[in-house]
């Protein structure tokens, strides 16, 4: 194809653009206006009443007053904070590396193993970065479905996207964006589903198939902790990599601190290449990934976290209560993370149209769900997804504005 723009076509269209993109941009503009709008929108907490530990501050600080912070790191990450996240994880520190955020790891980690002509399976919806991470790498997004009743993995579907070239399959739970925290049968049948695949391509010598789990929300949970996965990985022939950090537990989403843990058979072939990749920016920012640390060593770790979970379980259960009382408004109730995906049955033919007008009408900013699936994954239907993270007051003005829009454009009006 003949190119007449230095600029990739592919990238303009990202779909991240979609998370923030139309209706995003107007709330932009309406807030600059000096418009007061509901920001139901970015799973970002520091935006609301969700502070950091003071330990994790306090770690910053003392690392700004070590003149080494403001040279190179390691490029495997802050030593102290490998040994520290290698201990709580249960694994060798020579197979943990921390960057900039989740996003950052999985980016580094495609970069060392994309191969044109494969494909990556995502669970659908998806958080479209991954997507867009595919599209810059030039590999095939494939997309499982999940019961819409659950926001559950179907595991036949799952089964049915896999071939030859399938090099990775991602798993996020607690999910984002439906808020669904995977149950341990779910797991189990993926792990056994890898583990045939990957036995029948050793006897054809090939790739084996590597499980991705982005925990990054697993401090966030209300009905009971997620399934530990490394226990059901244990002696099994999978190759696999864990995602987490303290963007979302430690509500830190702007300083970036993620990290990636490797195990598997394909463990040291991954590691290798991935400590390749993070060579190139030298290394990543030391002065937040010590005040990680600091946070992670504080005795009142635990406690933070079981206080910002029964803050998220009471504002969505005030949520799950009003929109019980909304006719026209569907939703499957969210295990964890900061999420809520909602079905609104109204006359508008698109999410982006409702989620307009929404905003328009009701001064609500939400996140239009076309951008989190693909043509065949897209459910019939316009859904939104909801952050469970303003205050009560703020929720409880959002729900009578939803209770408002309804009576107005309801398919089931009162």
């Amino acid at each position: 194809m003949r190119r007449t723009s230095i600029a990739r076509e592919d990238v303009k269209l990202f779909k991240t653009l979609g998370l923030l993109g139309e209706i995003f941009q107007l709330s932009m503009k309406m807030k600059k206006a000096g418009e007061r709008v509901l920001p139901l929108h970015l799973g970002d907490p520091p935006q609301f009443d969700f502070p950091p530990l003071p330990s994790l501050k306090q770690g910053i600080i003392r690392a700004l007053g070590k003149p080494q912070s403001f040279g190179y790191g390691n490029p495997q990450g802050y030593p102290p904070l490998i040994e520290k996240i290698a201990e709580l994880e249960g694994v060798d520190p020579f197979y943990v590396f921390a960057g900039n955020g989740v996003s950052d790891m999985m980016d580094k980690l495609l970069n060392a193993t994309a191969v044109k002509g494969t494909n990556i399976l995502f669970p659908a919806p998806v958080f479209p970065p991954y997507l867009d991470l595919n599209t810059k790498n030039r590999i095939e997004s494939r997309l499982y479905k999940c019961d819409l009743n659950t926001w559950q993995p179907i595991v036949s579907s799952m089964k049915s996207k896999i071939d030859d070239a399938t090099s990775m399959i991602l798993i996020n739970s607690p999910n984002n964006p439906t808020g669904a925290v995977y149950h341990e049968e779910i797991l189990r049948a993926m792990i056994d589903l890898a583990e045939k695949v990957t036995r029948a391509r050793q006897k054809k010598n090939l790739p084996p198939l590597c499980l991705i789990f982005d925990e990054i929300y697993k401090e966030l949970y209300f009905e009971g902790s997620p399934p530990d996965v490394k226990k059901l990985l244990k002696d099994r022939n999978v190759s696999w990599v864990i995602f987490n950090g303290g963007s979302k537990s430690m509500n830190i989403t702007g300083l970036r601190v993620g990290y990636a843990v490797l195990g598997g058979a394909e463990r040291d072939a991954m590691r290798n290449v991935l400590y390749n990749e993070c060579i190139l920016p030298l290394c990543m920012n030391s002065v937040f990934q010590e005040g990680y640390l600091a946070a992670l060593e504080d005795p009142g770790c635990d406690a933070y976290f079981e206080a910002n979970r029964q803050k998220l379980k009471k504002r969505r259960d005030l949520m799950l209560s009003a929109f019980a009382k909304i006719p026209g408004i569907t939703v499957v109730k969210p295990e964890g993370a900061f999420y809520m995906i909602i079905k609104m049955d109204t006359g508008f033919q698109t999410d982006r149209e409702l989620g307009l007008a929404l905003l328009s009408e009701e001064k609500i900013c939400t996140s239009q769900m076309s951008a989190f699936f693909d043509k065949e994954t897209q459910p019939k239907g316009a859904y939104l997804r909801l952050v469970i993270l303003p205050p009560e007051p703020v929720l409880e003005d959002a729900m009578t504005r939803f209770s408002r829009f309804m009576e107005r454009h309801g398919k089931n009006k009162r």
